[in-house]
């Protein structure tokens, strides 16, 4: 069995590439991980779906390891049913120094279930957090008692004044699609307004 040594991980409950890492997450150090080739549509399958991995087709009982397809690196976070829970890229330069000695990564036959089949987004992982940020915002909002709210919020955003709340709120549902960053930044604004 291979092993990498003294790499960073950055496991997230979805995969995301090394730029996309924030500053607040939870970087870990790992000194010592087994890693197993495998073959690149099982790779594909297991980053990009929801998955349980078959412990007994893996070497060792490991809980976290690396898997490669010999152009792409992640880490992996099993819990005991074999069930992926997180995923890590890695660095660009330690994924780089890994690929360099592909050839002498061992390929292992992996078995494993598709729970579910995710859809792949092509929206970075920030536009991702905003929709999700929106959508909690908006969901906890009561068009009667938040009409003024609203209502500002619409004016700040359009310079228009817009007396029928279903139309604001219809309009303001609709601009978490089409620019989200431009509405979390009008909430954020506003409610430091409203705060003073």
């Amino acid at each position: 069995m291979d092993y990498i040594y003294d790499i960073v991980l950055n496991f997230q409950d979805e995969y995301y590439d090394f730029y996309e890492w924030l500053p607040n997450d939870k970087i870990i150090s790992i000194k010592k991980i087994p890693i197993y080739k495998i073959t690149n549509k099982n790779y594909l399958n297991i980053k990009n779906n929801i998955v349980t991995i078959m412990r007994d087709s893996l070497p060792k009982q490991n809980k976290m390891f690396l898997l490669t397809s010999g152009i792409e690196i992640m880490g992996i976070l099993i819990d005991n049913n074999g069930k992926v829970i997180k995923k890590s890229s890695l660095l660009f330069e330690e994924s780089d120094d890994v690929l360099n000695d592909k050839e002498h990564i061992k390929e292992i036959n992996i078995k494993y279930v598709i729970n579910k089949t995710k859809q792949i987004e092509y929206i970075s992982r920030s536009k991702k957090e905003k929709y999700k940020y929106l959508n909690k915002y908006f969901s906890k909002m009561d068009k009667i008692k938040d009409e003024y709210f609203l209502k500002y919020l619409y004016y700040d955003i359009t310079n228009h004044d817009e007396k029928d709340i279903d139309k604001v709120y219809t309009y303001l549902l609709h601009l978490i699609k089409e620019n989200p960053s431009y509405l979390c930044t009008s909430i954020k604004k506003i409610e430091a307004e409203l705060k003073r």
